[in-house]
């Protein structure tokens, strides 16, 4: 574990907007796992918007790789486009794919850009990981039906293979929020189940399992190709394969969407006047935390 421990990894974050919390993200992540991390790619995902960032790619002088892609997918669906994955300038206007395909490190770990960190996670991640393709939060399982039945979690998804009965007889008794987007081919074969995936807004990978099976080295769908949700046909797409993550959650580690309760990430984005507001949190907290004027 002490030489695993001694490897340094590299960062990948997508960013969308957010300056404030953006740099509140990789501060507060090089702080607690900075003695770890070499490169952090950085690819912005809305054209135009490079110059949001200058004052934290100025703190971040000689750490990063920037990256803007010729198309900005953002989260778009990618579910009809499989076709366009053989071409690169397609494929690396997914979220993380750049990073994925020029990384030379064994370990690559994802951040959404509103996360904070007060603990070491790279650190924990690599102690957890052990043979498995990822490590991190496991599952949205607040939208899935064998959640809302009781029959299976983040912990345990690994454990549950519902039969195409038992699958059919959930969907029908608690269909969930996103039952009319669920694949129809998952009828056949559903596991592991359309809401399970590893949760991007914080996870590891080991590059060494992954990228020879995905998209362009491999069949698996790109980890950030966009179907039901980021990463949910990369899930599937390994576990087929024999893989599985191992599920660790944020507790003691980190917060999501920190700088904007009640509401995720994404959401954010179309209110205004929160959006505003978390942005002055995330600045405060850059003014506090990270001597930023």
């Amino acid at each position: 574990m002490n030489s695993l421990l001694s490897r340094k990894i590299d960062v990948v974050v997508n960013v969308f907007r957010k300056p404030y919390q953006t740099a509140v993200t990789l501060l507060s992540l090089l702080k607690y796992s900075g003695h770890l991390i070499d490169k952090i790619y950085f690819t912005i995902d809305e054209s135009g918007s490079e110059h949001l960032y200058d004052f934290l790619l100025e703190r971040l002088s000689g750490r990063y790789v920037l990256f803007v892609p010729r198309y900005h997918y953002w989260i778009r669906s990618s579910k009809h486009r499989r076709f366009l994955y053989r071409y690169r300038v397609f494929r690396h206007s997914l979220r993380y794919q750049y990073a994925w395909e020029a990384t030379d490190k064994k370990y690559l770990f994802l951040t959404h850009n509103d996360v904070l960190y007060y603990a070491d996670v790279a650190t924990h991640y690599l102690q957890t990981i052990g043979d498995h393709i990822g490590v991190g939060e496991v599952g949205m399982c607040w939208n899935c039906p064998a959640s809302a039945a009781g029959v299976c979690s983040s912990e345990r998804y690994v454990e549950y293979h519902p039969s195409v009965d038992e699958y059919r007889a959930l969907t029908r008794e608690h269909p969930g929020v996103r039952f009319k987007y669920y694949p129809r081919y998952r009828h056949e074969k559903p596991w592991p189940l359309p809401e399970c995936r590893l949760n991007e807004w914080a996870c590891l990978i080991d590059m060494d399992k992954a990228r020879p099976v995905t998209k362009p080295y491999g069949a698996c769908t790109p980890f950030g190709a966009m179907y039901l949700d980021i990463a949910t046909e990369w899930f599937y797409d390994v576990h087929q394969l024999g893989y599985s993550v191992v599920h660790s959650g944020r507790e003691g580690y980190y917060d999501h969407a920190w700088a904007s309760p009640g509401y995720n990430g994404h959401e954010l984005l179309f209110d205004k006047e929160q959006y505003r507001l978390a942005e002055e949190n995330a600045k405060k907290l850059l003014e506090e935390e990270y001597g930023y004027a």
